[in-house]
């Protein structure tokens, strides 16, 4: 025979089915009926409505309303953990996007715009500026996406410079902007259903990637 727990757990829901070797049920069980349909045990995770008479479960039918309530418990509980799972991933989201999709220049050549790059490009300029500024010879070099340092004048090294920061900027904020989402998502599901899609924001000049 099959058994069931007389008394449901504090959530609501019983402990699962079990078989028994007895002619009797043990103490603190009910027997359920032979042939009973016992799918809708399984299909409700342990929330039913038992039907009992002398002993012996008859019918289950779902509770819907301990369940639903179960449900919502698990799901506020495992919110602010998944609120930071998201936003760690639409960040590493965004360094992977800067890494694959270089910025491409007037000259027709792509730079890329990691924050690494950035900063030695920074670095760079403003090594130049203080040559220029104190009379130090220095040679001003860039490189392109898998190319050779090429030798560029301070001028358009730091127009390329303002253009990358222009195309990360909107990508950022972008990012910071999702990020806040889903930092109120109230749910679980509205959380999951929050977008993280770099190629929706708009290139320099209002077109996107």
């Amino acid at each position: 025979m099959l058994i069931i727990a007389k008394e449901p757990a504090a959530n609501g829901s019983y402990p699962p089915l079990q078989p028994w070797a007895g002619q009797t049920p043990p103490e603190g069980y009910y027997q359920i009926k032979d042939g009973l349909d016992t799918s809708v045990f399984q299909e409700h995770s342990g929330f039913v409505v038992l039907t009992v008479i002398r002993g012996i479960v008859t019918a289950m039918d779902p509770n819907t309303e301990a369940l639903e309530a179960w449900q919502a418990a698990a799901s506020a509980a495992a919110l602010p953990a998944r609120k930071l799972e998201r936003i760690a991933e639409s960040k590493q989201q965004l360094a992977d996007y800067l890494l694959a999709h270089p910025l491409q220049w007037t000259d027709g050549q792509y730079y890329a715009i990691t924050a690494e790059k950035q900063q030695q490009l920074t670095g760079k300029i403003m090594s130049a500026t203080l040559a220029a500024q104190t009379g130090t010879p220095y040679s001003l070099t860039w490189n392109a996406t898998g190319q050779e340092c090429q030798a560029w004048t301070l001028e358009n090294l730091t127009a390329l410079a303002f253009a990358i920061d222009a195309r990360v900027t909107s990508l950022v904020s972008y990012q910071q902007s999702q990020e806040v989402a889903m930092r109120d998502a109230p749910t679980l599901e509205e959380l999951e259903a929050i977008p993280v899609d770099y190629d929706s924001v708009p290139l320099p000049g209002g077109e996107t990637a």
